[in-house]
């Protein structure tokens, strides 16, 4: 008898109440899932950019099987200008015969005589395969999956045990009880809701971050390859100018030059050997730079393969904005935040609508030999605590939500506007280079050496001509990686800070605390 009142008790509170649910909790979540993706190029960069069938920017997966392209043995250039010069040498026909160091290329293949080469592409994978930060906003994605499966979750109900008068013989009471709390106002739905935009937010914030470390990538790779292009005119014209030495001491020995010039050009050695030094130490640290944002394990400086962006004609960059502001992820993750906040001020509005708690107990009385029953129903009244001050609280959170999308579109503006400014002044910078003071540079250089030999011209000036071309190669050097480095910055969508830890919004909002007891 006893247990059957306790089998009735516990159908009426339970039967047909609880609906179960079968929310499964995502052990590993890729932001690029179910995404179909289309390739294409920037028409800055010519970098692929990624993006989903509705035109938003798709997550790029890490890469795998990752080859090093082979480094041919380059071939040695120098020893065969310099055996060159010892045959000229040998077939003097007379001390009066001038001799002028031949015209070096400056880009030189003999920089490096081992080794693998890096092209960004393989760099890129690397980077986006052994970069911390994107493991730490995936894993922030399954912490926000864990919190939406656990907001929704109805509360436990209690089972218990109660006796009465247990003192008096014969007349106590015992008996077990169910108790179950209803949560009214629809507020699990709201929870829910509330962590599926806040997981939007994060799965964005993962694909921010993916262009932050791909930007700041280019950007290292861009420095790295004109201080490398550096090293290698510096080597080169290094060789110029000891070969300056030997003429300008044959000139000497000939009678024909003076110890004046001998000096000259070994103040020229000097400081172009210290320049070398400079360009050498330069590189290691682009390389180091550039491995440490990418995970490159290689702490030994390597080749690396590739070159600058071409230049391009000036863009419409109103246009270029209204680009950025619909693919960019950091706006996406701010109106995720609003409608978030939204969820929020609609949840802390249904906080005061009471829950109701419902207990039955079932047990036996031995005064009388019968059993009994025990319904009890109870509900706080929402008369002092009306959940206002919360209600105010996430109005202000909206409120500033929606700020800060206005905030950041202004910002996007801003540092737009400062990377055209760079980009355009390096554009201009490495036409005029590339179409008038090279070819003018290499022009006078020509004609110098025919005045050197014909007489018009003496052994120093030459010396300043020649110097005056290898610091204008280095400045076309300099102008062209500024202008790759901007063109990176509008193709990442001006993010950067690769190794900046990804932001969590999973904290801050009370909703995990409330999931303990189901509200």
């Amino acid at each position: 008898m006893k247990i059957y009142w306790i089998l009735t008790a516990a159908a009426l509170i339970f039967g047909g109440g609880c609906a179960s649910q079968n929310t499964i909790l995502v052990k590993g979540i890729s932001a690029s899932k179910g995404h179909r993706t289309n390739s294409e190029k920037s028409a800055l960069t010519g970098h692929p950019v990624l993006k989903n069938a509705t035109g938003q920017i798709s997550s790029l997966g890490s890469a795998s099987g990752i080859e090093l392209v082979g480094f041919d043995e380059p071939q040695d250039d120098q020893d065969k200008q310099d055996n060159q010069l010892d045959q000229e040498m040998q077939n003097e026909d007379s001390k009066s015969e001038q001799v002028l160091p031949e015209l070096l290329p400056i880009e030189s293949a003999n920089a490096f005589a081992s080794g693998s080469r890096y092209t960004l592409l393989v760099i890129e994978q690397i980077a986006l395969e052994n970069n911390p930060t994107l493991a730490a906003a995936r894993a922030a994605i399954c912490k926000a999956s864990g919190l939406k499966q656990q907001v929704g979750t109805l509360p436990n109900p209690t089972l218990g045990y109660f006796g009465q008068q247990l003192a008096d013989q014969g007349t106590s009471q015992n008996g077990l009880f169910l108790e179950r709390e209803f949560v009214r106002g629809d507020k699990l739905r709201l929870n829910r809701e509330i962590l599926s935009h806040t997981m939007a937010a994060q799965q964005r914030e993962l694909e921010a971050q993916q262009f932050r470390v791909l930007t700041d990538v280019r950007i290292r790779f861009y420095e790295a390859i004109a201080a490398q292009q550096t090293l290698e005119a510096t080597r080169s014209m290094q060789s110029t100018a000891k070969r300056g030495i030997e003429i300008a001491n044959q000139r000497k020995k000939a009678e024909e030059g003076s110890q004046i010039e001998v000096l000259q050009s070994e103040t020229l050695s000097s400081e172009i050997s210290l320049l070398v030094e400079r360009a050498e130490i330069a590189f290691r640290a682009a390389w180091r730079d550039l491995a440490a944002i990418a995970g490159i394990p290689d702490s030994v400086p390597t080749h690396l393969e590739g070159d600058f962006i071409k230049p391009t004609e000036s863009q419409d960059w109103e246009a270029v904005f209204l680009q950025i502001a619909q693919q960019s992820p950091e706006l996406s993750v701010a109106r995720a935040l609003v409608c978030e906040k939204a969820a929020m001020l609609q949840r802390q509005r249904v906080q005061a609508i009471p829950n109701i708690t419902g207990q039955l107990g079932a047990g036996y009385d031995n005064a009388t030999d019968s059993g009994m029953i025990n319904i009890q129903v109870s509900a706080p009244i929402p008369r002092n605590n009306k959940n206002l001050g919360n209600i105010s609280a996430a109005q202000a959170d909206y409120r500033q939500a929606v700020e800060n999308t206005r905030r950041i579109e202004q910002s996007i503006k801003s540092r737009l506007a400062r990377v055209v400014q760079d980009l355009e002044s390096s554009l201009a910078t490495v036409k005029k280079y590339e179409d008038q003071i090279i070819p003018q540079s290499v022009k006078s250089l020509e004609l110098s050496e025919v005045a050197y030999k014909s007489g018009e011209l003496d052994f120093l000036q030459v010396l300043i001509l020649r110097r005056g071309y290898f610091e204008s190669t280095l400045r076309s050097i300099e102008a062209k990686s500024q202008l790759s480095q901007a063109a990176a910055k509008i193709d990442g969508l001006l993010l950067t800070g690769g190794l900046d830890s990804p932001q969590d919004y999973t904290m801050g909002d009370g909703i995990r605390e409330a999931s303990f007891g189901g509200q």
